[in-house]
Formats: C-alpha cells, structure tokens, sequence
C-alpha cells in the first residue's frame, strides 16, 4: 500500500477520494486549512493545518508521500490562481523529495489540443465561461488551464484528470473514460470521480495524459 498526500482533501471531491484511499488501505497526508472540516478519522489519515500557498506546509504534506492526487479548486475566498501557485508548490516539494507521481483534477473547459474532438456545445461551454458567467467563472477556467500548461512542462508522471458538472449523487459504479467530444454524458459523481482518480494512481495509467471522465 502506498502513501498518498492528498490536496483538497476537505473539499466535496476530496473527501470521497480521502475516503476510498484509505478504505483501500492506503495511508494519507491531507493537507487542510480546517481540520474541523475533515469528517474523516482514521488511523492512516494524518492532517496537516495549512494553506496550500504555504511552501513550508506544502513540503511538509509531500514529505514521505509515494505520490501525489490534488482536487484543489477556487473558493469565493481564494486567490484567483490559487490551482496554479498551489500547483508550482506541489511540484517544487515533489522535485525536493523525489517523487515522481502526480494527479491532478480539472475542468472539461481545459483543452488537450492533441485528442480532444469538442462539438457545438463544448465551445458554448468554454465562450459562457470566459465571457458570460462572470469573473469566478473565467478565473476558474484560467487558472486551470495555467496549472495545466504547469504540469505539462515537467517531466514527472503527470495524469491531469477532467471532469464535466460534477454531481453528489450516489456512485453508479460506472463511467467512460476519453477525451472533450469522444465520450458520451454531461455529468459525473464526485464519487466515481474519486474511483478514478484512486485506480489511475494504484495502476500508474494514463500518465502523462489528459482524460476526460463522465458517467456517460
């Protein structure tokens, strides 16, 4: 089993991937800046209280780690860049200690140029976000796509993880994994969300590689 420091461990994808790690007997370092906030207890769950800007506590949460999962995201609290400055961090601390795997959760608005086929409605998507939907809404979009273009410089084993609405429904047990525009389905639990992102880490697949994920 491994140890996975987990990014974003309170939030409402966090707390499901937290859950499922350690149900599968993994160990995890979560970074949290309330630890109020995590329902979670559990012999293998260590918390950390910081900010994921914090270079110190970043290091700290990575420190004996075998790799990383994040599902930071923005808050209406939280700095426009939050993803990518926390990114830069999590990044630095993983060169520091060696580590070379790391998951990363987004948005379907983050274009792989490479694979992805979007239709009609994907561009309305990403045209509403950056110029209708307001200015939390565009800096989510920015920020994710600088995070990405961050992860995608280094040379570590990177899986940037893409997601469509995601819902707290009930897992389904299911989803289809592809590309913007080659799968089928507009939404996603947070619970299957966090099965993926768990067997892509466990199963070293998808590295270096951008899926996108729905429940079809």
């Amino acid at each position: 089993m491994s140890t996975i420091a987990i990014f974003g461990a309170t939030g409402r994808t966090g707390l499901p991937l937290v859950q499922k790690a350690l149900d599968a007997g993994h160990s995890v370092r979560a970074l949290v800046r309330n630890p109020q906030k995590m329902t979670i207890k559990h012999p293998k769950l260590t918390l950390i209280q910081g900010s994921s800007l914090d270079a110190a506590k970043v290091a700290e949460t990575v420190r004996g780690a075998d790799g990383v999962i994040s599902t930071l995201g923005p808050d209406k609290n939280s700095p426009a860049d939050l993803q990518t400055r926390s990114t830069q961090l999590i990044i630095n601390a993983m060169n520091q200690y060696d580590l070379r795997r790391l998951i990363s959760l987004t948005g379907g608005g983050v274009r792989d140029e490479t694979n992805d086929k979007p239709k009609f409605m994907d561009h309305a998507i990403v045209f509403i976000m950056k110029n209708i939907a307001g200015k939390g809404a565009r800096n989510a979009l920015l920020d994710g796509i600088n995070h990405a273009d961050l992860i995608r410089r280094t040379n570590i084993d990177w899986t940037i993880v893409r997601g469509p609405v995601l819902t707290d429904d009930p897992a389904k047990g299911r989803y289809q994994v592809g590309y913007v525009g080659t799968v089928p389905g507009i939404k996603l639990t947070r619970a299957d969300l966090a099965d993926f992102m768990l067997k892509a880490f466990e199963k070293k697949t998808h590295v270096r590689d951008m899926p996108f994920v729905t429940n079809g």
